[in-house]
């Protein structure tokens, strides 16, 4: 443990301080975490539950005049946080800390400055090493080899994405559950050893953390069954809880007054105790994206975290030696994949590998210990070593990868992730393109609100016919869309926001095209551009993509490309919309059969 944590704080200041260019210290904060942080400063230094003035500060400390941040959504008249605030509690130590050094030396009180950053890094790493420290008792508690157990814990900080979340992107709320959910696990051991007031309030206490966290994750107590020894030991611990319920009653209130803490802010924040925050989002729990969620080249836990596959194998010791434990741990690997797999985002966004899963990283390193325990020859760990070293490798890669631009947040495929495995030459790096975004939770993709197609043979209506010409090649017909140097952009669709649907509404554009290169790359420069005029106040919309999901030599064939990509909220009927092709490196090349479908919301 001891040197695990020299290491991670090592990367860490090297990183975060030591470090003149990106990451730096600015951006700790950052990405979904700037909403789960945003309850210390809005409360303790702003006193206002409406995070307009920390909105205002992280404008102007990141230097972004229009910033919209996505925490921040509408309850009726009232804005809400759609984050819960239980990483907010745990980085309130952190948070005090960051308060205190930045008074001493006279930089601004303002939640973002040097210090506040600093110590909010240092307190994600630091529950990460609480949630490492509870691994390490609970597989002692399992009877692990301690030199199984020093295995287990490199191999998970360093084979998985953990790592990746636990330096680049602190204050995503992963650490954090991991803590609690190994910590709640650890104290339910402790109360089956010994079942009073003491462990009950800490398992009441964890759980209580867990759920001011993430929610979903309170299925964590399916696990109870699989931690007791065996059956005599599980029907003493539910006989105890039956006679000592003054205990089971105080476990109780504690996890009700933690959890409570989140209806307390929802009613300073909008008048009411019970609300959905995740305002436009759920679950769709009738059709969960098992097989994408585990095996697909987007995001796929299997895929891009090898290393959890591998610690599948620990289900065959429980089997062979308990049938209770087996059953327990069924039950809670599959009721989670369920859950996570039925969030309508279910790859969750922008990220490296399925982030969701981190949560519950300590059970799989449980079942990663029992694989390598159960073979007993003497040299075992050190085979096993050997065969986790490719993941570890793996994982370094990719994460270099992903922090240079060379692995995309949230449009991989299988083809793009086979051009760039392993390669971290400078020609992958931002060599992706393509874009495809799923609709939001909202969106009604059953009937598209207007279909627009153009196969160039004729005039238009919401079309501007730029460049079209009549050749041999034409895919369909005998006119297609030509682009060079003296014409860049390709014929472009014009759509007046208006014409669509009333405002304010967000639409869903999916689209595809042919595309014929003249000469070898010639598209390889080419972007998809979506762009709306006056999105906002003295702010326009502008979104290009590469057109190629890889950099394609082939000539003189017709190529089929799709995109999708979900709008930003458009507020006047006025805007005008426009989706074409700019071909950014003017080599001579031919589009055709150009169709885009709009979808608006209606579920």
């Amino acid at each position: 443990m001891t040197v695990l944590v020299c290491v991670m704080l090592a990367f860490f200041f090297s990183m975060r301080v030591f470090n003149d260019g990106a990451p730096g210290w600015r951006n700790i904060i950052s990405s979904d975490g700037h909403g789960y942080y945003a309850y210390l400063p809005a409360f303790l230094i702003d006193h206002d539950p409406t995070f307009s003035r920390v909105v205002e500060r992280e404008a102007r400390f990141f230097g972004y005049p229009h910033y919209k941040p996505e925490y921040l959504v509408k309850s009726g008249d009232h804005v809400l946080n759609k984050y819960f605030a239980g990483e907010a509690l745990l980085l309130l130590p952190f948070f005090s800390l960051g308060a205190l050094f930045s008074f001493i030396t006279g930089n601004d009180i303002n939640g973002y400055s040097f210090f506040f950053q600093i110590f909010i890094g240092i307190g994600s790493l630091f529950y990460l090493f609480l949630g490492l420290f509870f691994i390490k008792k609970i597989l002692e508690y399992l009877h692990i080899r301690q030199a199984v157990i020093a295995l287990t814990l490199v191999a998970l900080l360093f084979g998985t994405n953990l790592f990746y979340y636990s330096l680049w992107q602190p204050t995503m709320s992963h650490n954090f559950s991991f803590f609690a959910v190994n910590g709640f696990l650890w104290f339910t051991i402790r109360a089956i050893q010994g079942w009073n007031f003491k462990t009950a309030s800490r398992m009441g206490l964890f759980l209580g953390i867990i759920c001011l966290i993430r929610p979903t994750n309170v299925m964590v107590v399916l696990l109870i069954p699989f931690l007791p020894e065996n059956n005599i030991q599980l029907a003493n611990f539910l006989r105890a809880m039956r006679k000592h319920k003054r205990a089971l009653l105080l476990l109780i209130i504690i996890f009700s007054a933690i959890a409570a803490i989140q209806g307390l802010l929802w009613y300073i924040q909008t008048g009411h105790v019970v609300v959905w925050s995740y305002h436009n989002e759920g679950f769709n729990f009738s059709h969960p994206e098992v097989i994408n969620v585990l095996f697909s080249y987007r995001k796929g836990l299997f895929i891009y975290t090898p290393l959890i596959l591998i610690s599948l194998l620990g289900m065959i010791p429980l089997m062979l030696k308990s049938k209770l434990r087996f059953f327990s741990m069924a039950g809670f690997l599959i009721l989670s994949a369920w859950v996570i797999s039925s969030w309508w985002n279910w790859y969750y966004g922008d990220g490296f590998g399925l982030r969701a899963f981190i949560d519950y990283y300590g059970v799989f390193a449980i079942l990663l210990a029992l694989v390598v325990n159960s073979i007993r020859l003497r040299a075992s760990v050190i085979g096993f070593a050997f065969v986790f070293s490719p993941f570890i490798i793996m994982n370094m890669v990719q994460t270099w990868q992903y922090t240079h631009m060379v692995i995309q947040p949230n449009s991989m495929n299988a083809t793009k992730y086979q051009y760039v495995f392993m390669r971290t030459d400078s020609a992958v790096i931002n060599s992706l393109g393509g874009n495809e975004e799923i609709a939001n939770y909202t969106t009604n993709l059953r009937h598209p609100v207007r279909v627009f197609v153009n196969n160039f043979e004729k005039t238009t209506e919401n079309w501007i016919p730029n460049s079209i010409v009549e050749t041999s090649h034409a895919f369909s017909g005998s006119h297609a869309g030509y682009l060079d140097s003296l014409h860049q952009f390709s014929p472009a669709i014009v759509i007046k926001s208006g014409q669509l649907c009333s405002m304010p509404a967000t639409f869903y554009i999916s689209g595809e095209l042919m595309v014929w290169d003249s000469i070898a790359g010639a598209s390889n420069g080419a972007l998809v551009v979506f762009s709306i005029d006056s999105i906002g106040k003295n702010e326009n919309y502008w979104r290009g993509f590469r057109l190629n999901d890889i950099p394609v030599n082939t000539v003189k064939t017709w190529r089929k490309i799709t995109f999708s990509l979900m709008l930003p909220e458009i507020t006047s009927p006025d805007r005008i919309l426009k989706v074409y092709i700019w071909n950014t490196k003017k080599k001579p090349m031919l589009v055709d059969d150009f169709k885009v479908r709009v979808y608006g919301s209606g579920r």
